[in-house]
């Protein structure tokens, strides 16, 4: 069993889980229970985008690192499937393999009216004061912002079953993420890095480690990236593949595939609600998608212990 925490080279206490996803798959066995654990640990407390550009424009925030802790909820919160079960794999697209079960790519919707909010939310954090420390807040702002400036797509219904490859192929107006260019060499933060991450302010150094956890789920040049319809991706052009980070998440996968399957021949939808939203591009149901009523229960994120609680050592929501 391995330690839960660590010692960084500042000799300083570290809890590895408050910001590295690492959910035990083998004792999870339907979507539900799944989303159970994401609304506890990423829903509860993350404001949308909109949320956050209407705090922004309304004067809502009194000091930069609260619009910065609402940011990387927010981010954490769109990379909820992403940081739990897939590692993302920028391809080649002639290097795609198209019938294999553990390679995925996600179909994405646009952020309608991104480039609004991001605006918003920039001249909003220029005007603000720092909370503590100026030159550390921008360090982190530097690196939230470039994530959140250039996220490309909406985030409310990202279903946790990603579609392999044929099946996003089957429509070939399906948007997923395309790089014209990649470099292999792109600069991530290793494990170490973000351990020995510090800062003077507790809350800042918890907000900077999130800062690169966000970083490394991007690992490409993201001015560089797109929307792009699957049957207009060039050849020599590059996509994001989805694979599952272990063994047990590819089980899970395919535990609920097959139970779709076996529900569906027997006439039934698996897991369908009557007030599910549409999740396709064209507002059609894909055929991998499971409904589900999301309940806004509040619960106080673990997955986020390191910026959320009650004593200032640990807490950036109070």
């Amino acid at each position: 069993m391995s330690k839960p925490f660590v010692i960084n080279r500042h000799k300083r206490l570290v809890f590895p889980s408050n910001f590295f996803a690492d959910l035990d798959f083998s004792v999870i066995d339907t979507e539900e229970q799944l989303a159970a654990v994401v609304r506890r640990d990423f829903e509860a407390k993350a404001p949308s985008g909109t949320d956050i550009a209407d705090r922004a424009a309304s004067g809502a925030y009194s000091n930069r690192y609260q619009l910065l802790r609402d940011l990387a909820l927010n981010l954490f919160w769109v990379n909820r499937y992403a940081m739990t079960m897939y590692e993302k794999r920028p391809t080649r697209w002639r290097d795609v393999p198209r019938n294999r079960d553990d390679v995925m790519l996600p179909i994405l919707l646009p952020w309608q009216d991104g480039d609004t909010k991001v605006a918003t939310i920039t001249a909003a954090y220029e005007g603000l004061p720092e909370r503590w420390d100026d030159e550390a807040e921008n360090r982190i702002h530097d690196i939230l912002f470039d994530v959140f400036r250039n996220k490309l797509h909406h985030a409310t219904e990202l279903p946790a079953i990603k579609p392999t490859v044929a099946e996003i192929m089957a429509d070939p107006t399906n948007l997923t993420f395309c790089l014209s260019t990649h470099d292999a060499d792109y600069p991530v933060y290793t494990f170490e890095e973000v351990i020995d991450c510090a800062e003077q302010v507790p809350e800042l150094e918890a907000l900077h480690r999130m800062a690169q956890v966000l970083h490394n789920q991007y690992p490409w040049n993201r001015a560089d990236g797109r929307l792009e319809e699957v049957g207009k991706i060039g050849d020599d052009e590059f996509v994001v593949l989805f694979i599952p980070r272990t063994r047990e998440v590819q089980n899970f996968i395919r535990r609920l595939r097959v139970a779709r399957v076996w529900m569906k021949r027997r006439g039934r939808v698996v897991g369908r609600d009557s007030d599910a939203k549409c999740d396709g591009v064209h507002g059609q149901r894909s055929p991998y998608w499971i409904g589900r009523r999301w309940s806004r229960k509040r619960y106080l994120p673990a997955f986020v212990r390191g910026i959320s609680g009650t004593s200032r050592s640990a807490s950036v929501m109070s």
